[in-house]
């Protein structure tokens, strides 16, 4: 598997992006993140709505890069509070136009999301791995996540 040739410089604290990472920017609303292309080699169909793309490895772990109209009035305090009644948040931090939640979807899976709030928009990156894929893509986590751009709106 490619992500095995991936995962020792990852081990050794190199946590940036390797030459071969893909930029990923979505046509409708212009959000970006950066992710290796090895460790989510699967492209999934785009969405109809044309609101962001999804990849996947072999062995379960996914990638979504998004944006949605901001139809519920969130502030960073009011998504970490709703991410609060659908996940187990083990992990918040959030600032006047940013949120960072994480920990353990119903599905026992981990997840690390990232949010951006611009004009009616919110912009994200979503990984979610695996119990069993922590070592590898929990290296990933910071350089995907902080790959996440959105246009000045």
């Amino acid at each position: 598997m490619r992500l095995a040739l991936l995962a020792p410089a990852l081990a050794l604290g190199l946590l940036s992006l390797p030459a071969s990472a893909r930029t990923y920017t979505n046509p409708t609303y212009g959000t970006s993140a950066t992710f290796p292309a090895e460790a989510f080699p699967e492209a999934e169909p785009a969405p109809p709505g044309g609101e962001g793309g999804v990849w996947r490895s072999p062995a379960g772990a996914e990638l979504v890069i998004y944006a949605f109209e901001n139809a519920e009035n969130y502030n960073p305090a009011r998504l970490v509070q709703w991410r609060r009644s659908v996940d187990r948040v083990t992990y918040q931090k959030r600032g006047d136009t940013w949120a960072v939640v994480s920990g353990y979807r119903p599905d026992g899976r981990i997840f690390y999301e990232r949010y951006i709030f611009r004009g009616s928009l919110i912009h994200s990156v979503s990984i979610r791995y695996p119990e069993a894929l922590r070592d590898p893509y929990d290296d990933l986590v910071g350089p995907v996540s902080h790959s996440l751009r959105a246009p000045r709106g």
